[in-house]
């Protein structure tokens, strides 16, 4: 399947999705499923392990029978349909990486291509696109573990009747359920100010976003609480603790972190004892060493991660690349027993300045992001950079993806940043494989103002 193929069954993807009867079926749902998946984590440690083993049973089984690069992948190790029993066995499956599933694209990850009807696409801290297949089932099981996050993230304050506003990427699957369980959206590319006076308009009860962002919110001296927000949850960047505390207390509300990946869904929240606890029904999360690839029951390693919603594309032990460090031990007061994750590293990143004006690196990774959606730019496949070289300049570097880029690509790339930046910025991009890494971290982000700096 070319990519101007994916982008015809994309088109028709929000047209089919909204002829579902989502109202229905997730009203439903609510009714028959709500407070078992909001009690889940608040089982004892042993359910929440033998109900993680089942689907691990069950997914394995399925992408191995129907998933072409699991099949290859799996019969290089023997494996047997049947062959998890334990834990142990399934640590002894080899790990997925990005690039083989960008690889396979399309056939390859899928059991049929029709499948990319519903999809999304990840570029995320690692600047590298991959569209990965979703199914409604998959969709309305995370719009119930988010309801779950609005509850517990909120201690239990947030109620049907209240709107959570994302400020993101792009809005998700469905805006509300029967009227209630309200989401509403505002793109990262409206400016501050413009989205404040949207937020003193219609008075969200909570506000997912990037810390970048808030950041932004920040500036501007207002209480978001005068205006109904209690709760603010960020993530896809890393905050510590003491700044989100900060920019808590310059707008009046609680500031909790989200751990999650496009291709992991959650992977750890803040609870409100500030612990972060893994989301078990969600993700099952491993930690493994970074030079052997063994697994770690306790400690500090690389995050290895199952997706237990999806089987349009599974995602089967899959190199997340963060550094964290698990603590089984640690209990928290706040009944979920949901493993504690105690660090977290590799979500830094920077922001670009543009004639004295911050420009959050949210902005401009949701830029690309929509380079496909908005431009129709042949992504797939692509890792991209975003540096400010000098303070009037900008560099953008690009790897080859699995299509060829025309003249008008690079043109829409460089209009879209110019949506966010001001013109007076030169853009120049080039196409490298030599990556900067800035003290040995990726950042799809950089800002290299007033360091040294010599092009590659």
């Amino acid at each position: 399947m070319e990519e101007f193929e994916y982008r015809k069954l994309k088109d028709l993807s929000q047209e089919e999705f909204d002829k579902l009867e989502h109202d229905k079926q997730l009203g439903n749902l609510i009714k028959s499923k709500l407070n078992e998946v909001c009690s889940f984590l608040h089982n004892d440690v042993s359910v929440i392990k033998e109900y993680q083993l089942k689907q691990i049973q069950k997914l394995v089984d399925y992408a191995y029978t129907n998933i072409p690069l699991y099949k290859k992948k799996y019969d290089k190790v023997g494996y047997k349909v049947g062959s998890i029993k334990t834990f142990d066995d399934f640590y002894k499956l080899p790990i997925l990486y990005k690039d083989e599933l960008i690889s396979g694209f399309p056939d390859e990850i899928v059991k049929n291509v029709n499948d990319f009807k519903f999809s999304t696409r990840s570029s995320g801290s690692s600047g590298k696109f991959l569209t990965l297949a979703v199914s409604v089932e998959a969709i309305y099981k995370d719009t119930l573990q988010g309801i779950r996050q609005f509850i517990t993230q909120s201690n239990n304050e947030y109620k049907k009747e209240d709107v959570v506003l994302f400020i993101y990427t792009c809005p998700w699957w469905v805006d509300s359920i029967n009227g209630e369980y309200k989401m509403d959206y505002l793109p990262t590319t409206m400016p501050p100010n413009e989205a404040l006076e949207y937020i003193m308009k219609t008075k969200p009860f909570m506000i997912s976003t990037y810390p970048t962002y808030l950041q932004r919110l920040c500036e501007f001296n207002v209480k978001l609480s005068d205006y109904g927000v209690k709760y603010v949850i960020v993530h896809s960047e890393q905050s510590n603790r003491q700044l989100r505390f900060d920019m808590a207390q310059k707008l009046g509300v609680e500031v909790l972190d989200e751990y999650s990946s496009e291709e992991l869904t959650r992977i750890a929240l803040e609870c409100p004892n500030h612990n972060y606890h893994i989301e078990e029904d969600a993700s099952f999360i491993e930690i493994i060493d970074e030079k052997t690839h063994q697994h770690i029951e306790d400690g500090e390693g690389v995050v290895v991660g199952t997706n237990l919603l999806n089987y349009a594309t599974p995602i089967i032990r899959y190199y997340q690349g963060d550094i964290a460090t698990i603590d089984t031990k640690k209990k928290c007061s706040c009944g979920n027993n949901g493993r504690i994750v105690t660090s977290i590293e590799g979500r830094e990143m920077d922001c670009i300045n543009s004639n004295n004006r911050i420009v959050p690196a949210s902005s401009l990774m949701d830029l690309a992001y929509n380079w496909f959606l908005t431009y129709k730019i042949p992504v797939q496949g692509i890792k991209y950079q975003i540096i400010q070289t000098h303070k009037d300049k900008i560099l953008v570097y690009l790897s080859k993806g699995l299509y060829n880029l025309s003249n008008k690509d690079m043109e829409n790339i460089k209009e879209s940043l110019y949506s966010v930046i001001d013109r007076n910025l030169s853009i120049e991009i080039k196409f490298t494989e030599e990556f900067y890494y800035k003290s040995n971290k990726f950042k799809p982000v950089v800002n290299l103002i007033g360091e040294n700096y010599e092009q590659k």
